[in-house]
C-alpha cells in the first residue's frame, strides 16, 4: 500500500483472508499521518496474529524528492553529512528515469480524446513535471494521434530498460509471497510500478487492487499491468480495458468491499437525540451537506453559504425551517472554520479538528446519513454512501467546480442518464425545488439508488458481501500456477549504459531550472574550472615561494646561531689555554 490510510478500502476483506488461514503481511511506503493513518495501521496488526504490518525498504529519492531539495549533495537521513556514494548517485538517476517516464505518460494519457473535458486533471498532471518535459509532451499530443502513440511506445521501451532496486528484489525475495496485491499503483509516477516488475522478474504473481471509484479515470496510468486486476464493476472493467489497455481476461470483477458496513449499519441512537447532539431541531427534518476533497472543492465554504442563503429565502412551506447539517471532508476541513453557521437550524458537524479515526466518527457520519432528509454534494464518495441508505441525493452544475464535476469521468458514474443516484440542478433555483418537492412529498426519489448500487457497489447481488467474495477471488488467484520468471533479455541488457546516460541527464533537469540554464551550464563550469585551477596555481606557487623564504630564513638564522655559538666555544677554549700558558710561565719564573 502506499500508505496507511489505503488500510480503510481492505480492512474488512484482510480480516477476511486472516480467517481463511492466509498469511498477510501489508508494507506501507509512506508513514503517513496526516489524518493518524498510523493508528489504522496499528489497529489492523493488533486485529489478527495473522497480519502483521512493516515498511518497504528505503528508496532512492525520486524526481518529486529532488525538487524538494535545495542542495543536490545533501545528505540522506541517518548519514550526516556523507557524500553519495557512485552506486547511490547510480540508483538515484535510474529512480529519477523511472519517475520521469511515468509522469510522462500520466501527462501524455490526458491529452487522448476521452480526456478532451478533463482540463484539471491534466493541469494537475502537468504540476508534477518539470516544465521542460511538460512543453515536450503539448509538442508531441500537437502532432495527433499517431505522435502520441510513437512517444508512448518510447516510453513504455524505456520502463523495460530501467532495472529494479537491488533492496527491493532483496525484499521480494525474503517475503517470497505467494501472490503480491498493490494499491493504488496509479498514483501519478507511482513507484509502485517496481514492484510489479520485481514480481515479474521473480515468477511472482501480482494483482493491482482498484481503490476507489476514481481511480481509473482521474490518476495516472497503469504502466506496467499486473497478471490480474481486481475491479468493482463492468465499468472499472471498461475502464481498466478501454484507458488502461488491460486484456479482458485479467479483469476480476468482485465489487465494492469499502461499503459493507453500510448495508448492516444500524443507527447508534434515536433521531431526536442525534440532532440535539449536533444542534439542530429535532421536530424538523434536515438537509446533510457532505464536503469535498481539496481536489475537488479547494473553496467550497462560499459556494455551501450561497446554498444555505438559497435555502433560506425559498418561500415553499416544505424549506420553511428546514434543518441544514454541514459535514466537511475530513481531508479538507481546515477551511470550514470561516463558515458561519449562527443561522437558525444549522450545524457543522464533526466540529473542526475531530480525529477521523475516533470509534465515534464513523458512527455520527453513519447517524448523518441515516437520518437526513436529502444529501447534498458537489462529487464525492458520500453521495456513493447515500444511495447505499436509499436517500435522496442531489448536487449542483456550479462554474466554479465543473473541473470535478463535467471535468472528470467518474462524476458521469453518479449522474449517467438511467443508472446516476444523483439528481443535478443546473441552478441554485432549480436546486432549491428539487429539494422542496422531494421533502414536501411531491416528488420520488428519482433514480432508483437500488438499481445502481446493485449495478456499482454490489454487481454480484444486494445481499451478498463483498469482503467475503474478494477475499474468494484472492484465495483462487494466489492457488494459480506461478509465472515463469522473466530475466532480461539481452537487447534490454545491451540499452542499459546509454539508458544510463539518459537517467542521470534527467536527473539533472529534474533540477526544473529554464533551458538556457543547461546551454550556459557547460561554459560557466568550464569558466569556473579555468578559474579554479589558476586561483590553485597561484596559491600552489604563493604556498612555495612563501615555504621557500620561511624555511630559508630558518636555516640562516639557524647557521648564524650555530656559527656563533661553535666560535664563542673556540674562543673560550682559546682563552682558557692562554691562561693555563700565562700561569706555567709565572710559576717557572718564580721558581727560577
Amino acid at each position: 500500500m502506499l500508505h496507511p490510510g489505503f488500510v480503510r478500502y481492505y480492512e474488512s476483506a484482510l480480516h477476511e483472508l486472516a480467517v481463511a488461514g492466509h498469511h498477510v503481511h501489508v508494507a506501507f511506503e509512506v508513514s503517513r499521518t496526516k489524518l493518524r493513518e498510523d493508528v489504522t495501521a496499528e489497529r489492523l496488526a493488533s486485529s489478527s496474529d495473522r497480519i502483521t504490518c512493516g515498511t518497504t525498504p528505503h528508496r532512492p529519492e525520486s524526481v518529486r524528492d529532488f525538487l524538494a531539495r535545495s542542495d543536490r549533495s545533501a545528505t540522506r537521513s541517518g548519514d550526516a553529512h556523507r557524500p553519495a556514494t557512485a552506486r547511490e548517485r547510480r540508483e538515484e538517476a535510474w529512480e529519477s528515469l523511472a519517475t520521469t517516464v511515468r509522469l510522462l505518460l500520466d501527462y501524455l494519457r490526458f491529452f487522448e480524446p476521452a480526456f478532451a473535458g478533463a482540463a484539471s486533471l491534466r493541469d494537475r498532471a502537468r504540476k508534477r513535471l518539470p516544465r521542460v518535459y511538460a512543453t515536450l509532451v503539448r509538442g508531441v499530443s500537437a502532432g495527433g494521434a499517431a505522435a502520441r502513440r510513437s512517444f508512448a511506445s518510447l516510453l513504455r521501451g524505456l520502463e523495460r530498460v530501467i532495472p529494479v532496486n537491488p533492496a527491493l528484489e532483496t525484499f521480494m525475495r525474503e517475503q517470497n509471497p505467494d501472490l503480491l496485491l498493490v494499491t493504488p499503483l496509479i498514483e501519478l509516477g507511482s513507484q509502485q510500478v517496481d514492484y510489479v516488475k520485481c514480481a515479474r522478474r521473480l515468477g511472482i504473481r501480482s494483482a493491482l487492487c482498484v481503490a476507489s471509484w476514481d481511480n481509473l479515470t482521474s490518476k495516472g496510468l497503469i504502466r506496467v499491468i499486473p497478471d490480474h486486476v481486481l475491479v468493482w464493476n463492468e465499468a472499472q472493467e471498461r475502464e481498466a480495458i478501454e484507458l488502461h489497455g488491460v486484456a479482458p481476461e485479467r479483469v476480476v470483477i468482485t465489487g465494492a468491499q469499502l461499503f459493507d458496513r453500510w448495508f448492516d449499519g444500524k443507527p447508534s441512537r434515536s433521531r431526536e437525540d442525534f440532532c440535539r447532539t449536533v444542534g439542530l431541531d429535532p421536530d424538523r427534518p434536515f438537509v446533510l451537506y457532505v464536503g469535498s476533497s481539496m481536489f475537488i472543492a479547494p473553496d467550497e465554504v462560499p459556494f455551501a453559504e450561497r446554498w444555505l442563503s438559497a435555502l433560506r429565502a425559498s418561500g415553499d412551506p416544505a424549506l420553511a425551517g428546514v434543518g441544514a447539517l454541514v459535514r466537511p471532508h475530513p481531508a479538507n476541513a481546515r477551511q470550514w472554520r470561516t463558515f458561519d453557521a449562527s443561522a437558525g437550524n444549522v450545524a457543522l458537524w464533526p466540529p473542526i479538528g475531530t480525529d477521523a479515526n475516533a470509534p465515534d466518527f464513523r458512527r455520527d457520519y453513519f447517524d448523518s446519513l441515516y437520518y437526513s432528509a436529502a444529501v447534498v454534494g458537489i462529487n464525492t464518495s458520500a453521495q456513493l454512501e447515500a444511495g447505499i441508505l436509499d436517500r435522496p441525493v442531489f448536487t449542483v452544475s456550479a462554474p466554479e467546480f465543473a473541473h470535478a464535476q463535467d471535468g472528470t469521468l467518474h462524476f458521469q458514474h453518479l449522474v449517467g442518464a438511467g443508472r446516476g443516484p444523483v439528481q443535478v440542478a443546473a441552478t441554485l433555483s432549480e436546486h432549491v425545488e428539487q429539494l422542496a418537492a422531494r421533502i414536501g412529498g411531491r416528488a420520488s426519489a428519482g433514480v432508483a439508488n437500488r438499481e445502481f448500487v446493485r449495478w456499482f457497489i454490489r454487481p454480484h447481488g444486494l445481499d451478498v458481501p463483498v469482503a467475503p467474495l474478494f477475499a474468494r477471488a484472492i484465495d483462487e488467484l494466489r492457488r494459480l500456477p506461478r509465472p515463469v520468471p522473466r530475466s532480461d533479455s539481452w537487447l534490454v541488457a545491451a540499452a542499459r549504459p546509454p539508458a544510463l546516460v539518459l537517467a542521470r541527464i534527467a536527473r539533472a533537469l529534474a533540477e526544473d531550472r529554464p533551458l538556457w540554464v543547461y546551454v550556459l551550464r557547460p561554459f560557466v563550469a568550464t569558466a569556473i574550472w579555468i578559474a579554479a585551477v589558476g586561483y590553485w596555481t597561484r596559491t600552489a606557487v604563493r604556498e612555495r615561494v612563501r615555504l621557500g623564504i620561511k624555511r630559508s630564513r630558518r636555516a640562516i638564522q639557524r647557521a648564524w646561531y650555530e656559527s656563533g655559538h661553535a666560535l664563542g666555544k673556540r674562543w673560550r677554549r682559546a682563552q682558557g689555554r692562554a691562561k693555563r700558558v700565562l700561569a706555567a710561565a709565572s710559576s717557572a719564573h718564580r721558581r727560577g
